[in-house]
C-alpha cells in the first residue's frame, strides 16, 4: 500500500511541475499530503511543523546566503567584466580566442558566483556582445556562454553542492574537494569542442591577427588578483581545514564587499541592491529545502528506496549497468526539470541505490552535478538557455538549440570518465581529508 502511495505521489509531483507549478509548492504538497495518507494526518501535522524548524536552524544552510552575496558583489564590484578582458589576453592570437576567453572567464567567475544561472547571465551581457561585434558565428558565441555557465555549477564553491550535502547528510568541505578535478577536465573538454569546432567550420570565428607579448599576459593575469584572492582564501581555508564551510562563505562574502569598497567600485545602493538580491534568492533556496525535507520523510515512510533496490537487484545489470542507466535517466529528465528540481527529487530516491551498487555518496555528488549540467544546456528546458535568450532575444531559439548541442557530449563524457575512473573525483578527499 504504501509503495503504491509512493509511486502516484512522484507522478503527480511530476505532473504539477510539468504544470508549471512552484517546485517548492509542489514538493511540500505531495510530500504532506503523502505522508498523511500513509502514516496519519495528525503525524504529518507534525512534521509540517518540525521540518521548518529544523531546516531553518541548521547551522550548515546558513552558508548558502553568504556564498549567494560573495557572488553578486562581485558581479557589482566589476570583476567579471575584468576577468573577461584578461582572459581575452592570455588566449589572443588563437582563432576562436574569445570562445575560449568565455569558458576560461566562466570558470573564474564560478569560483566566486556557486552558480550555474548567475555565470550565463552574467558571461551574456559580458561577452556576448563582444563577441557578436567581432563576427564570431552565434553559434559559437552562443554555445560557449551555455557551456561557460554549466561550471559555475561545479567548481567550487558550487550552490549546488551544498544543496546535495544538506539532502544526502555528506561533507560539503568534501564535496568541494571531489569536484575540483572534474570542474577542471570539465573545462579543458570544453576547449577542445571549441578548438574542434573552429578547425573543422573556420568560418566560426575570425582569424586572430593579434598575439599578445608575455609582458601584457602576465599583467592580465595581474588584474584578476581579487578573484584569486578570494578563491585562494575560502577554498584554500576549507581545503586547509582552517575554515569551515560557513566561516569560508562569511569569509568570502566579507572579503569581496571590502574589494569591492576599498577600490571603489562598490557603492552603497550596490551593497544594499545585492543584500536584497540574496534575501530573494536565499529565501526561495530555504522554502525548496523545507519542501525537499518534507517529501523526503514521504519518501523515506514508502520505503520506495528499498523497493527500486530490489528490483533492480532481480534484473542483474551490474553496478556499472546502474550507473549507464542513471545517466539516461537524468539526461531525459534535464530536457524537463531545473537543475535543482533533479537533485531535490531524486538524492532520497536513488542515493541508496547508488550505495547499494557501490558507489560512494560524495563521488555521486559529483556525478549528480555533472548530469545535472548537462541538463541545463539540453532543449527544451535547459535554463541556461532561457537565461541567454531573455538577454538575446533577436537570437532564435532554435538556433541556440543548435548552438549548445555539441557542448551536451562534454558533461556525458566526464560522467561515463567518473565512472570507469572515480579516482577522477575522490582522490582530492582522500588526501586532504584522510583520517
Amino acid at each position: 500500500m504504501e509503495q503504491i502511495v509512493g509511486v502516484c505521489g512522484i507522478v503527480l509531483l511530476l505532473a504539477m511541475i510539468l504544470l508549471r507549478v512552484p517546485i517548492a509548492a509542489a514538493m511540500g504538497l505531495v510530500g504532506f499530503i503523502g505522508y498523511g495518507m500513509v502514516n496519519g494526518w495528525s503525524n504529518a501535522a507534525r512534521v509540517m511543523g518540525q521540518v521548518p524548524f529544523d531546516s531553518g536552524s541548521s547551522y550548515t544552510l546558513s552558508q548558502l546566503p553568504l556564498f549567494v552575496l560573495m557572488g553578486d558583489l562581485a558581479v557589482r564590484s566589476g570583476m567579471s567584466g575584468r576577468l573577461y578582458s584578461s582572459a581575452q589576453t592570455m588566449f589572443s592570437g588563437l582563432r576562436g580566442s574569445q570562445a575560449f576567453a568565455t569558458l576560461g572567464a566562466s570558470a573564474g567567475f564560478g569560483a566566486v558566483s556557486g552558480s550555474s544561472i548567475a555565470t550565463a547571465a552574467t558571461m551574456t551581457r559580458v561577452a556576448l556582445p563582444s563577441m557578436r561585434s567581432a563576427r564570431y558565428d552565434d553559434r559559437l558565441s552562443v554555445g560557449s556562454v551555455a557551456a561557460g555557465g554549466t561550471l559555475g555549477i561545479l567548481i567550487p564553491p558550487s550552490i549546488a553542492l551544498v544543496v546535495y550535502g544538506m539532502i544526502a547528510e555528506q561533507s560539503v568541505p568534501r564535496l568541494y574537494a571531489a569536484s575540483l578535478l572534474p570542474g577542471i577536465l570539465l573545462f579543458a573538454i570544453y576547449v577542445v569542442i571549441v578548438a574542434l569546432l573552429t578547425a573543422f567550420k573556420s568560418g566560426m570565428a575570425p582569424k586572430e591577427a593579434l598575439r599578445a607579448s608575455l609582458g601584457q599576459r602576465v599583467r592580465a593575469l595581474a588584474n584578476v588578483w581579487e578573484i584569486t584572492l578570494l578563491f585562494v582564501v575560502v577554498i584554500g581555508g576549507i581545503y586547509t581545514g582552517m575554515l569551515s564551510a560557513t566561516e569560508a562563505a562569511a569569509v568570502g562574502a566579507a572579503g569581496a564587499f571590502l574589494l569591492g569598497f576599498l577600490q571603489r567600485k562598490l557603492t552603497l545602493r550596490d551593497t544594499m541592491a545585492g543584500l536584497r538580491d540574496t534575501i530573494l534568492t536565499s529565501s526561495m533556496l530555504f522554502m525548496i529545502l523545507i519542501s525537499a525535507n518534507i517529501f523526503t520523510y514521504f519518501v523515506v515512510l514508502t520505503k520506495l528506496p528499498q523497493m527500486l533496490i530490489s528490483g533492480i537487484d532481480a534484473m542483474g545489470i551490474g553496478s556499472y549497468g546502474i550507473m549507464l542507466a542513471l545517466l539516461v535517466f537524468y539526461i531525459i529528465l534535464g530536457c524537463f526539470l531545473e537543475a535543482f528540481g533533479m537533485i531535490l527529487i531524486t538524492v532520497p530516491i536513488f542515493l541508496p541505490l547508488v550505495q547499494s551498487a557501490g558507489f560512494d555518496p560524495i563521488w555521486f555528488g559529483v556525478f549528480l552535478v555533472l548530469v545535472v549540467e548537462a541538463g541545463m544546456i539540453t532543449p527544451p528546458v535547459g535554463m541556461n538557455i532561457f537565461v541567454i535568450q531573455a538577454q538575446a532575444s533577436d537570437i532564435p531559439l532554435i538556433r541556440i538549440y543548435q548552438a549548445v548541442m555539441p557542448y551536451v557530449a562534454g558533461p556525458i563524457l566526464l560522467c561515463l570518465l567518473l565512472v570507469i575512473f572515480p579516482a577522477i573525483a575522490l582522490f582530492l578527499p582522500e588526501v586532504l581529508f584522510a583520517p
